[in-house]
């Protein structure tokens, strides 16, 4: 779609999350910082913790150095799973993070690492991880209070993501946060389609969830890419690299944009076709086959997405898997019919031998109830062909020795 080609995109306003008050857990005691014997040097294990749909904001103190290495351990992927969440509990907000961060459903407990343990920045004491929570709450309330919510799933926003950068900050050497500007390269898509219409695409809203949530990924990561990705957004968004060769822009909020226009307000919980057939086996008892037409694809999507609202819910992909279905039966008829026509070519030479048999054996003076019989052919035939032989009019006719 060129940038001058007219678009008529939807005017919706994504709602924001109704998010929970942060609540401070405070801190009443450190684990030592000293290695038990076995154990691997300590390194960063302080953390900071936040619970995305209680509040809870936590101090967490990672016991890996407090506990003996298994010499069965050769590599990190060889720690079972249950310790290793247990020692980094949560989702990792890292400094740099990108479009992983804000494609991915958003984590119900999110984790920034403290920088401490090295000179001039000793591991925090009970005082000092007491004062850190109490200096990151506000920015962890930010960040709730900013993610954009659509069809009950949390979706980042460029407030959020920037408070998320803030809380890095405050939790770095540094301990100091940013100026606004600082986060420019953050925009949200109803911004940048607000501006530039042309990266909307309607066609996505023909998806099934899982497709949405996957198209929504790629315009997350590749928007203002290059030519085929609108790069003309990146002129008016974005920030300029510091050696001047390109503009960094992160755009948040996709997924959430398109899931409102999708729902349109309405208050049924969004249900995938396929999460839906896995519990009801729809499409086995739907009676398509390859012979159903469009017409009855259209009645069973309807009887079907009727019967998921009588249970509260609004299927997505019901049209697609109905015709995904009905495709699947035709190709299988179209495979078997090759194999058919393969079959049919290799008795046709069986049926040319047969006749001349039945005809020799006529001339041998057999009755029409043998040759029948021997033959696999009603006496009937075998009567028309005697007539014909003894009438001398030639072969016969019937379609069962024809």
């Amino acid at each position: 779609m060129s940038s001058n080609e007219a678009v008529s995109v939807p005017q919706i306003e994504v709602a924001t999350y109704r998010a929970p008050r942060v609540t401070v857990t405070p801190v009443t005691e450190v684990i030592p910082s000293e290695p038990v014997a076995g154990a691997h040097a300590p390194g960063a294990y302080q953390n900071v913790l936040l619970n995305t749909r209680t509040g809870e904001l936590s101090f967490h103190e990672s016991t890996e150095h407090r506990e003996p290495w298994n010499p069965q351990w050769k590599a990190i992927n060889d720690v079972p799973r249950e310790t290793w969440k247990r020692w980094h509990p949560g989702k990792l907000f890292l400094p740099g993070a990108g479009p992983h961060m804000w494609f991915e459903p958003v984590p119900e407990l999110l984790n920034w690492t403290v920088d401490s343990g090295f000179t001039g920045h000793p591991y925090l004491d009970v005082e000092a991880a007491n004062a850190l929570l109490e200096l990151v709450a506000p920015y962890a309330q930010e960040l709730l209070d900013g993610f954009f919510e659509a069809g009950g799933e949390l979706d980042w926003s460029a407030a959020s993501a920037r408070a998320g950068r803030q809380l890095c900050r405050l939790t770095s050497r540094h301990r100091e946060a940013a100026l606004p500007e600082v986060d420019a390269d953050l925009v949200d898509f109803a911004e940048v389609v607000a501006h530039f219409p042309q990266v909307y695409r309607p066609e996505m809203l023909r998806l099934s969830l899982d497709k949405l949530a996957h198209e929504c990924e790629v315009q997350t990561r590749y928007i203002g890419a290059n030519e085929h990705w609108h790069e003309e957004v990146k002129k008016v968004f974005g920030t300029p690299h510091r050696d001047g060769t390109g503009v960094h822009l992160q755009v948040t909020g996709v997924r959430s944009w398109y899931r409102t226009v999708l729902l349109d307000g309405d208050p049924r919980e969004p249900r995938d076709f396929a999460d839906w057939d896995a519990a009801h086996g729809s499409l086995n008892g739907s009676g398509i086959t390859s012979e159903s037409t469009d017409a009855d694809l259209d009645a069973w999507i309807e009887r079907e997405e009727l019967r998921a609202a009588q249970a509260g819910l609004r299927l997505f992909g019901t049209r697609e898997a109905a015709y995904s279905h009905r495709a699947r039966l035709r190709e299988q008829d179209w495979d078997r019919l090759a194999v058919v026509g393969a079959e049919c070519t290799r008795l046709e030479k069986y049926r040319t031998e047969r006749l001349q048999l039945v005809n020799r054996a006529i001339s041998w003076g057999y009755s029409d109830s043998d040759i029948a019989g021997r033959a696999r052919v009603s006496r009937q035939a075998v009567h028309k062909l005697s007539k014909k032989t003894e009438d001398g009019s030639g072969q016969a006719d019937d379609p069962e020795l024809a």
